[in-house]
């Protein structure tokens, strides 16, 4: 699998061909930021497999977005999955506790006409339950990635792996692919929803002509080691005089995870059965709680208006306490840890517990500082 560093290096070239920066960045407004978080409503990454999270129920959506607004005291929530009736059921979830929330579909490896197709639906469900401004739309996530059509591959994994050999003429031609695609994405969203609307741009990688939308939207997964390289880093954002949204930031839960940023999740080896961490990884959820409470600082210096956490929970990759090389949780963003009755079986019965994470971000947005300490144990179902 391509590194996300070796990503970005392959495609920097392509952005500056592009051309599509704006006018010069105004002075970042240093202001508080309180975080949210994303939630995953389910996706289906292949055809033929479960949705990402196979287990849905009323009361446990309802118990989750409780915990949400309640505990973590997040003022709003990146709702995405592919089943549009999840989507609008965790949208009035949601709105009733008093968040705003960004609505964002996501259909892989699908044609662009159903991808296009579903992104109308989508926004004319949202369109439905949108109050004023309390609902966004997002026409997609990185489509470079998980759209046929504008990156050599049948599959988002074959896309990925074939960007390391693209050659430099190229990437002009797949960035032009690559905006005529959103030109389409964003004419649907206008179309079936008045609402503001954003997409979920790779941060450094998708040369994307913010014109097209309201909000500058960005999954957001980069590291560097000074708070100075960050602020530098998110200046770029600000040069379309919009405002500026990270739909998606955070790290997985072992050393060495904030570095690796978006390719956090590459420690599983699913080669085996059943999957293995691979060798020399060691949990740590304080990394973790320490890269987000980081981050939050950095955005609210650097004038972002809005941050989400990825994510609340990921049920797909469930906690083992006793067996490090099971422990998928891992290789998990989520800001809680599940623990199924039955480990193997991704239908089972599952509780979470809170981590180190959850702690720190519930602290950032309740306007308390002070070191990190272990949570309470507690269990949300």
């Amino acid at each position: 699998m391509i590194s996300r560093k070796t990503f970005l290096k392959s495609v920097a070239g392509a952005v500056a061909v592009a051309g599509l920066g704006g006018g010069m960045a105004e002075a970042a407004p240093r202001r508080r930021l309180r975080g949210g978080v994303a939630y995953d409503t389910g996706v289906l990454h292949a055809a033929g497999d479960p949705l990402s999270r196979a287990r849905w129920s009323k009361g446990q959506l309802e118990r989750e977005i409780r915990v949400i607004a309640d505990e973590l005291h997040c003022p709003s929530i990146t709702a995405f999955g592919t089943e549009i009736g999840r989507l609008a059921e965790t949208t009035s979830t949601a709105l009733r506790r008093g968040m705003e929330v960004y609505v964002q579909p996501r259909l892989y490896d699908h044609p662009q006409d159903q991808v296009l197709e579903h992104l109308a639906e989508a926004a004319r469900r949202a369109e439905r339950l949108r109050h004023g401004d309390d609902v966004k739309f997002v026409a997609g996530c990185e489509h470079l990635l998980f759209t046929p059509g504008i990156v050599p591959g049948e599959t988002y994994p074959e896309r990925i792996a074939n960007m390391a050999t693209i050659p430099p003429e190229e990437w002009p031609k797949i960035m032009d692919r690559l905006a005529g695609f959103l030109a389409r994405a964003a004419d649907v969203a206008r179309r079936n929803f008045r609402g503001r609307i954003t997409y979920a741009s790779i941060g450094g990688a998708e040369p994307v002509d913010w014109n097209l939308f309201d909000i500058v939207g960005i999954d957001y997964y980069p590291y560097f080691a000074t708070d100075a390289e960050y602020t530098k880093d998110l200046a770029q954002y600000r040069k379309w005089n919009k405002p500026v949204v990270v739909l998606e930031f955070g790290s997985c839960t072992f050393t060495g995870a904030a570095q690796a940023g978006g390719m956090g999740w590459d420690i599983v080896d699913y080669g085996q059965v059943p999957p293995r961490i691979k060798p020399g990884h060691v949990r740590d959820e304080r990394e973790q709680a320490a890269h987000l409470a980081r981050l939050l600082r950095v955005f609210g210096t650097a004038g972002i208006q809005g941050a989400h956490v990825y994510t609340f929970i990921a049920p797909n990759l469930p906690h083992h306490p006793a067996r490090p090389e099971y422990d998928y949780d891992m290789a998990s963003y989520g800001l809680v840890k599940t623990l199924r009755e039955r480990h193997e079986d991704e239908n089972s019965p599952y509780r979470f517990e809170r981590k180190q994470s959850f702690a720190a971000l519930a602290r950032h947005n309740h306007g308390h500082a002070g070191i990190f300490t272990e949570p309470a144990r507690e269990t949300g179902q």
